[in-house]
C-alpha cells in the first residue's frame, strides 16, 4: 500500500520499540518495485532491499540506522541507452512524535520565524499517530541519491557541428577587453 506522497509504504508501530533494538528487513514486491520505478523515472528496478535497526531515541522517538541497496536501470542522458547500476545508501535518521504543543517564544527570532543552525544536526523527523513509515524513508533516501541526469559510464558528449566550432568573424573584429592593458604594458616597456 502506497501513501499519498510516496509510491511505497511500510508502516511500523513506533510504540513497540521501547527499550531494545529491533532489526527490520524491507523488500518490496514486483508490483511495488514497478510503482517506485515509475515515480522516480527509472526504466526498471530489479531489486530493492533495506535492512534497518530501530533504536529507542529519547523518550518516545526512534533512531533508524541501516542500509538501502537497489539494482536500477536508467536511461543515459548522453546516449539515451538504458544502463544498469547498483545503489547503496547508508541511513541514519531520528524520529520523534509530532508535538501538539505550540512553539515556545524563545524558539522564534524577532520576526517570529524559527531559526535553523545549518551547522547543527538535522532535527528529528515526525512520527505521526505512533506510526513510522519505513517505505517513506526508503523512497526519500532513494530520491535524494538518484542522479537527475544519469550518464552511462564512459558516455561523453561529442563536439558540436563544425559550424558551431568556427569562431564568429564579427567576434574577431572586436578588440579584446585586455587590449588596452597590453598597449599600456607595451608603452611602459619602451
Amino acid at each position: 500500500m502506497a501513501s499519498e506522497t510516496f509510491p511505497f509504504s511500510h508502516s511500523v508501530n513506533a510504540r513497540k520499540v521501547v527499550d531494545k533494538d529491533e532489526t527490520i528487513v524491507v523488500q518490496p514486491d514486483a508490483r511495488e518495485l514497478k510503482s517506485i520505478s515509475a515515480a522516480y523515472d527509472l526504466v526498471a528496478m530489479k531489486d530493492l532491499k533495506a535492512s534497518f535497526t530501530l533504536k529507542p531515541y529519547r523518550k518516545e522517538g526512534l533512531r533508524v540506522v541501516g542500509e538501502v541497496s537497489a539494482d536500477i536501470t536508467q536511461n543515459c542522458v548522453v546516449s539515451l541507452e538504458p544502463f544498469e547500476s547498483h545503489v547503496t545508501l547508508d541511513v541514519d535518521r531520528t524520529f520523534e512524535p509530532v508535538s501538539s504543543r505550540p512553539r515556545k517564544v524563545r524558539d522564534l527570532n524577532e520576526a517570529g520565524e524559527i531559526e535553523i543552525d545549518l551547522e547543527s544536526l538535522d532535527p528529528p523527523d515526525a512520527i505521526v499517530d505512533g506510526v513510522l513509515d519505513l517505505g517513506a524513508v526508503i523512497c526519500e533516501e532513494l530520491a535524494l541519491s538518484l542522479d537527475p541526469f544519469p550518464r552511462k559510464p564512459g558516455a561523453e558528449f561529442e563536439g558540436g557541428s563544425e559550424e558551431e566550432t568556427v569562431p564568429d568573424k564579427e567576434e574577431d573584429s572586436k578588440p579584446s577587453p585586455f587590449a588596452a592593458l597590453q598597449a599600456l604594458k607595451n608603452d611602459s616597456e619602451d
